[in-house]
């Protein structure tokens, strides 16, 4: 480890004279012309513009030593005005082309412009928005992370470490509709979750609701993750590509034409044929407690003939755009992913064990933008996603060809949808928009176990079902906007699903009004429903990853979703301090133990229960300068309610943490960016199986209450740094070089405890032993990172 950074700091020493333009900048509420004029001295540029276009515009921001595309990012965050490049040395401002209600709010409705750090800004609808081109450096990441960095705001939690496993105010991660380019996405995350499936460098913006969301977001009752890639048609060619200790990728953009562009993007990793430090730490992680490494530790000390281990991850995009006038814009995006993990060996016990794991998730969209006049406009979107899923794992015992059992489980999604979207600009105050979504859900899923009996003969059980939703929701926003001094968003969405045949009513309502200068109230409410979710299945539990799949409700077992949360709360933003508070209920009916998947014995049987959480959510932030420090904490109780389980009195949810805390601090310092982060939290709850009795050679457990215990605090320290520098006097090749450590402290955190019994045959004779198992946290897992973009 010494020897990375040793070898680190001295490429940084030598890369140091290729450093950019750097400048400082103090603005407070200052004209937008003035700032135009000094940056054109500061930078040497010439920036070309309609002088009616930055009349009674000002910017507030402060920065030290900070680049030219800092400070536009800046600008074009707190304006409507956009920056295009013609030369290195000659820009042209144009007016943003203005989008629908329905899809979001205008940019200079922003309320904290650095919300969290440099990239991640708060608006007036209580949306966050996260641009990872002008993202801050975040401790444990070298690269941005899109999943990852939504992690460190309160209220967003990853029980289980991993990038795609949030949990966002209680909610579950099944909950949470995530969108790529208005594509839903039913498998977010590589490598069973350790990292998002987005390539964030042809990511323009995320946008992230919490509560009070637009009424044409549906279908999910948690947060909206909304996706958005480069929709700009670039003057010339730009692209990069770069790699770390896990995979490697690369992005271009092409300028077609005048008016059309293809972007396109490629992300692989190397695991396969490349094994390096951080990949084997990770891997010990993700495959602790499974079906692969028992068997592996079931067979140590004997000789192995047979090994395949093949793991690869690989994420793919294309799109294209065209904007043949100011007035329209058609964009065709496509997106494919996949991991793929084989895994067999063999011993000298006779035992061989194979198991096969291929998810795929591929999608298409469409949208078209058109608009009739400043005021009017209409969007139409159509997507197509689909997810499999395929799973076959085998054992053989004796020799190789006979079979000791074996399990298969397919899962499968098929979602297309369209919608159109009208938004109507009736005044300075008053803003209306309405539109209707179509979606069908196709949704099938197969488990099968075939198990060897004595006799010879196979005892098979088999389990499937395919189910079809057709829903039909019509939305309406509406929104009035008196200056900055009062925002009220309202709206309401209607499903009529087939499935089901019966029509949903959910009210969306979000208002922020200033207090005084620097203060602001905030309040919101909203109604949801979820159709499709995720249910635990225990046939493939011995293989020990993805044991999950998705399902459609049928209103009997697996009922519809429905959920209730209000918020309220404040900010304030002043001198380089940020205090943003939020406190809410939320109300979830509809849960079942197959979406949740008790660990004691007894709770394995269908109940129907529901969830009620209460929380409170505070970040405080302040800038020194190139210094900035981070606290983010969040309390949170989340209580279960089964008819069946704990004789019906409430209880812990699987993933109740009740405080949770993060600070963070970056430094700015020449051309270095670093990083430290530290992580305390409470431990999850688990049932404690008290005491077991062996009758019979069989043994039966005793647990207590459930979810009555907890796991010990959880506490992590991350560390990254980043060096830019350019190939080139021009900046026209400019590179990254990255260092980050994950858990630099190398503690031992728990992330679950469960129990159970293994039976087995010796001389004729059946045994069985009680097993404690306990899923340990991520170790020291360093990574480094090479980034080269033109």
């Amino acid at each position: 480890m010494k020897l990375i950074l040793t070898v680190f700091i001295i490429i940084c020493s030598l890369l140091q004279a290729f450093s950019q333009k750097r400048a400082s900048f103090l603005y407070s509420n200052t004209p937008l012309n003035y700032v135009i004029v000094e940056l054109e001295k500061e930078f040497n540029i010439k920036l070309s513009f309609n002088s009616k276009l930055v009349e009674n515009q000002s910017v507030t921001f402060q920065g030290k030593g900070v680049l030219l595309d800092d400070v536009l990012q800046f600008i074009e965050e707190q304006t409507g005005i956009k920056f295009f490049k013609v030369s290195e040395r000659y820009y042209i401002l144009k007016q943003k082309n203005p989008r629908d209600l329905t899809t979001t709010q205008r940019l200079n409705e922003v309320v904290i412009n650095e919300y969290f750090t440099s990239g991640i800004s708060k608006k007036l609808n209580g949306s966050i928005t996260l641009t990872p081109s002008s993202l801050g450096i975040l401790p444990g990441l070298t690269e941005p992370d899109v999943l990852q960095s939504l992690q460190l705001l309160p209220g967003i939690q990853s029980p289980s470490e991993t990038a795609s496993g949030l949990y966002v105010r209680g909610g579950t991660p099944d909950q949470n509709l995530i969108l790529w380019d208005g594509i839903k996405m039913y498998h977010s995350g590589h490598f069973f979750g350790m990292i998002s499936s987005f390539n964030p460098y042809i990511t323009e913006n995320v946008k992230f609701y919490t509560g009070g969301t637009k009424a044409r977001y549906g279908s999910k009752i948690s947060s909206v993750i909304d996706i958005t890639s480069s929709n700009k048609i670039p003057k010339k060619v730009e692209g990069g590509f770069g790699f770390n200790m896990m995979h490697s990728d690369l992005y271009i953009k092409i300028p077609v034409a005048k008016k059309i562009a293809l972007i396109a993007s490629a992300r692989r990793s190397f695991t396969d044929f490349f094994e390096s430090i951080t990949f084997k730490n990770i891997s010990k992680r993700v495959f602790q407690n499974t079906k692969i490494t028992d068997g592996k530790r079931s067979t140590q000390g004997y000789q192995v003939n047979h090994l395949i281990e093949r793991f690869y991850f690989s994420d793919y995009t294309i799109k294209g755009i065209i904007k043949p006038n100011d007035n329209n814009e058609i964009v065709v995006s496509n997106l494919y992913t996949r991991n793929e993990l084989d895994n067999e060996f063999s011993s000298l016990l006779n035992v061989f064990i194979s198991d096969n794991i291929d998810i795929n998730n591929r999608g298409t969209s469409f949208s078209w933008n058109h608009k009739y006049s400043k005021t009017f406009s209409h969007a139409f979107r159509s997507y197509y996603s689909n997810f499999d899923l395929e799973y076959n794992g085998s054992t053989y015992e004796g020799q190789v060809g006979v079979i000791s059992y074996d399990t298969t489980k397919k899962n499968a999604v098929r979602d297309i949808g369209m919608s159109f979207d009208t938004n109507w600009e009736i005044n300075k105050k008053n803003e209306l928009g309405i539109g209707y979504q179509f979606t069908s859900n196709e949704i099938g899923y197969e488990l099968g176990y075939r198990d060897l009996t004595p006799t010879g003969e196979f005892e098979i059980e088999s389990i499937g079902n395919t189910n079809l939703n057709n829903n039909h929701a019509f939305y309406a926003d509406y929104q009035y906007k008196n200056d900055d001094k009062l925002i009220i968003n309202t709206g309401l969405r209607t499903n009529y699903m087939s499935a089901f045949k019966r029509l949903y009513f959910e009210p969306r309502l979000h208002l922020d009004f200033k207090i005084a200068p620097h203060l602001r109230f905030k309040s919101s409410l909203e109604k949801l429903h979820q159709e499709v979710s995720q249910i635990v299945e225990f046939q493939t539990k011995d293989f020990g990853l993805e044991n999950q799949v998705w399902v459609l409700s049928n209103r009997k077992d697996i009922p519809v979703l429905k959920s209730f949360q209000i918020t309220s709360g404040f900010s304030f933003s002043k001198k380089g301090w940020n205090v943003d508070v939020d406190g809410y209920a939320k109300r979830v009916d509809g849960l079942t133990s197959l979406t949740k998947g008790f660990e004691n014995e007894e709770n394995k049987h269908f109940f129907k229960g529901k969830s009620d959480v209460l929380g409170l959510d505070v970040l405080v932030k302040k800038k020194i300068d190139n210094y900035r420090t981070c606290l983010s904490y969040s309390i949170t109780d989340n209580q279960f309610t089964f008819e069946g389980i704990n004789g019906g009195a409430p209880f812990p949810g699987n993933f109740d943490i009740r405080h949770n805390f993060t600070w963070t601090h970056s430094y700015l310092w020449n051309n270095f960016n670093f990083s430290l982060g530290w992580n305390l939290r409470t431990g999850t709850p688990y049932t404690k199986a008290i005491s077991f009795l062996e009758e019979n050679n069989n043994i039966e457990i005793d647990y207590s209450k459930t979810n009555a215990y907890r796991l010990p605090n959880y506490s992590r320290l991350d560390f990254s740094t980043t060096y830019k520098f350019n190939f080139s006097k021009n900046e026209k090749w400019r590179a990254k070089l990255g260092l980050s450590v994950l858990n630099i402290t190398g503690r031992k955190n728990f992330l679950g405890k469960s129990y159970k019994t293994i039976n087995f045959t010796a001389n004729g004779e059946k045994f069985s032993v009680f097993q404690e198992i306990n899923k340990s946290s991520l170790g020291i897992i360093p990574n480094l990172s090479f980034r080269l973009e033109f």
